[in-house]
């Protein structure tokens, strides 16, 4: 009897186990065939993300309504073999990840054509009906209902600052969506939940600088432990790092004091008068922080480099265009001439670099003539001696840059600072790094702009790299994008 029943027991584990392997194999199918159609979807919407949402209202609901018909089909051909539970959380992740494109699209709208457009009625309804969920703490396993909720708190804290009140805040979105977060969540675990996150974002991607009002009320109102020791620790690393180097205010304007930050070498080991080196950070003049410099700062002070890393004006902060960027990073350079007897720096062998929009500002010190601080001493060149741009901003008159005009009545006025509409004759030497396959700047603007300063006789060094993308400045290209910059350096014979 008792081997019978250990049989028994044996068989139903057996048949268990085989109904959870089962249960595995086809909730993987279906999440691989619904990614096949899911990419080409994405790619499609993205690939050209100014048409798809340049359309009226109607035909834009229409095409939501049947993309996500694609995905409901296909949920439902599963219906009968996929676990409840998993069909409850596609059917959330569904609903929000077109919900947000509705949500999103007036402003986008607005942003392409200048035109203010409404949903649709029925449309309007569903977004509407959505508030009771923000606050159902269950939803936040759910990726595609967090993307939306964060897409209504960017809404409301845009609009909260369109009002004016953050005019004279050093932290305008983080300020403006905290409010927002205190203001629509009434569930202590939401709204700690999102208060985290807020506060994380913004610590890794604008810094720590005059947070810490935000910062010790998060700490002495939070609920969640694991929640204060995760921000707690970042904001220790982060005001570590603020303090292993030399921070001075190279600028103050409109209230703002700018932050240039130094990296020194040993003076008993490098004596003389040293080659200096200025980083620009990217992040589409929107985000960014000097402190993705910090570690190769340090690196080239090691090397008997004088580097710097800047704060400039940025929209997520000051609320400002790419125009107050640029008068920025020509004041930095400005200051490093002006201060380069104090720091010991060589005022002929002065580098600009950056990434992205930071690769922008480089060129954008030795293009843009008609922008310059009113409290800038002219005397000193703003101009580098030479300039290493990575996956850098061509052309700002292109659709992924409407947003800077959007409120300027000349919307020419852009052509100023757009490197592509300012290409001219003596300009210092430069080096040139994009990836083949930049979705984000478009490799064409770059090879323009090398193609028209070498027809004028500048010198240019180009360097692509093949099969990559936007990022190249880190990850897998990192090192052969570091090597080329190296290299390059090197062969300067800066020292």
């Amino acid at each position: 009897m008792q081997k019978s029943l250990a049989l028994l027991t044996l068989f139903l584990i057996h048949q268990f186990s085989f109904a959870q392997t089962s249960a595995e194999a086809i909730k993987d199918q279906y999440f691989a065939e619904q990614q096949v159609f899911a990419r080409q979807i994405i790619k499609d919407i993205y690939s050209d993300f100014a048409s798809f949402n340049a359309v009226d209202p109607i035909r834009f609901s229409t095409s939501i309504d049947s993309l996500e018909g694609i995905f409901d089909a296909h949920l439902n051909k599963y219906s009968d073999q996929l676990d409840a539970a998993v069909i409850r959380d596609e059917n959330v992740g569904i609903q929000y990840f077109f919900d947000k494109f509705l949500l999103e699209y007036p402003y986008h709208h607005q942003d392409y054509t200048g035109e203010q457009v409404s949903l649709p009625a029925e449309k309007q309804s569903r977004i509407t009906g959505h508030a009771a969920d923000l606050n159902n703490p269950d939803l936040l396993s759910n990726r595609d209902f967090r993307a939306y909720v964060q897409a209504v708190l960017t809404i409301d804290a845009n609009e909260a600052i369109a009002t004016g009140a953050y005019d004279q805040s050093d932290n305008q979105q983080l300020e403006a969506v905290w409010a927002c977060i205190n203001r629509r969540f009434s569930d202590s675990a939401v709204r700690d939940y999102w208060r985290a996150e807020y506060l994380m974002n913004h610590m890794d991607n604008y810094g720590v600088k005059n947070i810490s009002p935000i910062y010790d009320e998060f700490v002495a109102t939070c609920s969640q432990e694991e929640a204060i020791s995760k921000v707690k620790a970042a904001y220790e690393k982060y005001e570590h790092a603020r303090a292993a180097h030399l921070i001075e205010i190279y600028k103050k304007v409109d209230g703002y004091e700018l932050e240039m930050h130094l990296f020194l070498p040993d003076a008993q080991k490098f004596t003389g008068q040293r080659p200096a080196i200025l980083y620009f950070h990217g992040g589409s003049w929107s985000e960014g922080k000097p402190d993705w410099f910090f570690g190769e700062g340090e690196e080239f002070a090691k090397r008997g480099w004088v580097a710097a890393a800047i704060e400039y004006r940025i929209k997520g902060r000051h609320g400002t265009l790419p125009f107050e960027s640029v008068k920025d990073a020509k004041s930095a350079v400005r200051w490093l001439r002006e201060n380069a007897v104090k720091y010991k720096i060589n005022p002929d062998q002065i580098v600009a670099t950056g990434n992205s929009a930071g690769g922008h500002l480089a060129l954008a010190t030795v293009l843009a003539e008609s922008w310059n601080e009113e409290s800038d001493d002219l005397n000193f060149s703003a101009k580098p001696n030479v300039l290493m741009v990575v996956s850098g901003v061509f052309d700002l008159t292109v659709d992924n840059s409407k947003w800077i005009v959007k409120t300027l009545n000349d919307k020419e006025l852009v052509k100023e600072i757009s490197p592509n509409h300012l290409i001219k004759e003596g300009l210092p030497p430069m080096l040139i790094i994009h990836g083949e396959n930049d979705g984000n700047c478009l490799y064409s603007t770059a090879e323009y702009f090398v193609t028209v300063s070498e027809s004028l006789n500048n010198e240019v060094t180009f360097r692509t790299i093949e099969g990559a993308g936007h990022f190249i400045w880190f990850g897998r290209y990192g090192g052969k994008v570091s090597a080329i910059q190296s290299e390059y350096l090197d062969a300067l014979g800066f020292d």
